[in-house]
């Protein structure tokens, strides 16, 4: 079933963690087998099997793709796939594909309705290397952990198992930027800083400018080498995009006071303290279960649009915005009121 609930749960305890890595490690098991046994070849991406799905007119497989990406905590392809969406949806389903990305990118989806998704999508497909990597970062999350803070040295229970995990799929699978992205956070984390490096460096060619090298080399520069003007720079980048992920901006406040830009600092740091009360789970749930439930009433688009509005994704607010004025023009046509026509 599709991801529905819009609020968070407390931080996975260590018990769950150890049950996600049993859960990947025998599916590693089994999948290899049937890759041996059955002649398979490299898994497809659900990345790349999302995009062959989506076609302009496929207005659930774009929905089902927004719905994975969410699942898969990746904030930068769902902006990517949800424009894609929406500009191929006709006037009358756009709202839905609103719906989709804003949940997406506001939404956190409950650590148990996660993991039990990302399970259920590789028993169905075993070659489903997005749903296997999300599952083990899943399993490698240090809780609790300041996201401000440097977390080296920090490996949770169970954290080698995965690792070992994630080391065979890179092998198999070098190309692939979700596996080597899980791998390269999972070694700063156990404090492997020249496996990190040597892997950052290695990242594919072609995808040089995707945002997650650009976070993780932020990462590496603020926590590692001593460099907070180039994490700035690359935090700053990731910002224009998502301004309202407020772990990354964070860490932008961290860089800039470690270079003694103190006064830009604290702006930032308070830019922070009002998207985290913004985005409190049980008040942002709330206030989305209820405008959501009701797109065919432009006072509930007008709500979402200045929720985005307020935490920075002003494109996204904007197309509430538009949404929202069509649907008033549309029932002022329909009950014949004066200057409509």
């Amino acid at each position: 079933m599709p991801a529905t609930r819009v609020w968070v749960r407390p931080p996975v305890v260590v018990a769950v963690g150890l049950t996600i890595v049993v859960a990947i490690v025998v599916g590693g098991i089994v999948w290899r087998n049937r890759t041996q046994a059955e002649g398979i070849g490299a898994p497809t991406p659900s990345a790349l099997a999302g995009e062959r799905q989506a076609r302009v007119n496929d207005h659930a497989a774009w929905l089902r793709r927004l719905d994975q990406l969410r699942v898969e905590d990746r904030p930068f392809e769902a902006l990517k796939t949800g424009w894609a969406a929406y500009r191929s949806a006709p006037p009358g389903r756009r709202s839905e594909m609103l719906k989709a990305l804003t949940l997406a990118l506001l939404a956190t989806v409950p650590e148990d309705q996660a993991t039990t998704s990302l399970q259920r999508r590789i028993e169905a497909e075993p070659n489903d290397l997005d749903a296997r990597v999300a599952l083990l970062r899943r399993s490698l999350a240090v809780s609790p952990s300041p996201v401000d803070q440097p977390r080296i040295g920090r490996n949770p229970e169970g954290a080698d198992t995965a690792l070992q995990e994630l080391t065979t799929l890179l092998a198999q699978f070098p190309d692939h930027p979700g596996v080597r992205e899980a791998m390269i956070d999972a070694s700063l984390d156990s404090g492997q800083m020249d496996q990190a490096r040597s892997l950052l460096r290695s990242w594919p060619e072609v995808l040089k400018d995707d945002p997650r090298r650009l976070r993780l080399q932020a990462r590496l520069d603020l926590d590692v080498e001593g460099r907070p003007d180039r994490a700035a720079e690359a935090l700053t980048l990731l910002l224009s995009s998502t301004p309202h992920d407020w772990h990354l901006r964070a860490r932008l406040s961290r860089a800039l006071e470690m270079q003694g830009a103190s006064e830009e600092a604290r702006r930032q740091a308070q830019i922070v303290d009002q998207l985290r009360e913004r985005l409190e789970p049980d008040r942002l749930g709330r206030r989305l279960a209820t405008s959501l439930q009701a797109l065919d009433d432009p006072k509930s688009l007008d709500d979402l649009a200045n929720l985005c509005a307020s935490v920075g994704l002003s494109k996204l607010a904007s197309a509430w915005r538009r949404e929202a004025d069509s649907l008033r023009a549309a029932q002022a046509l329909r009950d014949g009121l004066p200057g409509t026509f």
